[in-house]
């Protein structure tokens, strides 16, 4: 398999093709920036190689603990870490429960050990709205689809690129 700095190389090198193809796509310059962004955070940071001790996975450095059930739950190269739709939906789902255990953490230490009160999920349903208010203002399902494209091509040339060098390895025709 390529290594972790060929990996890093094809992302950083896809960066502009996809600001461009973002453009064209969406006709904004903010949602082809937040594309462009979020591809070069999947290739660099949210890739498939999550579920191993690697380039990507040190690069969380302390934060890396996050993902280590993560790790021990998907098998490396399975069709759930490095599956084209599949592998991606997986890590923004997990991320997103872990985040919101994160923050739902937060707000209890919070409630009882700054302010001494006792512990009120409304304050849990408080902060989904204002995200919700703040993401519906900032671009809605646009921005959502766009984030999600641009987390997935980072991590989908990752695939990509491995596939290509295994059939290259071989011998096999890749067309």
């Amino acid at each position: 398999m390529p290594s972790g700095k060929t990996h890093d190389a094809i992302t950083l090198v896809l960066a502009m093709p996809t600001f461009v193809a973002g453009w064209l796509a969406t006709e904004s310059l903010w949602l082809a920036s937040v594309g462009t962004c979020l591809m070069l955070f999947g290739g660099l940071m949210f890739g498939p190689d999550l579920d191993t001790d690697s380039v990507q996975y040190k690069r969380w450095g302390a934060f890396r603990l996050l993902w280590y059930p993560y790790r021990v739950f998907f098998k490396h190269r399975s069709r759930w870490s490095h599956g084209l739709l599949f592998g991606t939906l997986i890590r923004i789902i997990y991320f997103a429960f872990v985040l919101a255990l994160l923050i739902a953490l937060g707000i209890y230490l919070r409630a009882t050990l700054i302010a001494h009160t006792p512990f009120d999920f409304n304050e849990i349903a408080r902060a989904w709205e204002a995200t919700e208010s703040a993401f519906a203002h900032y671009g809605g399902k646009r921005l959502a689809l766009t984030a999600f494209v641009g987390v997935w091509w980072g991590a989908a040339t990752h695939t990509i690129t491995d596939v290509a060098w295994s059939m290259l390895r071989k011998g096999t025709e890749i067309f």
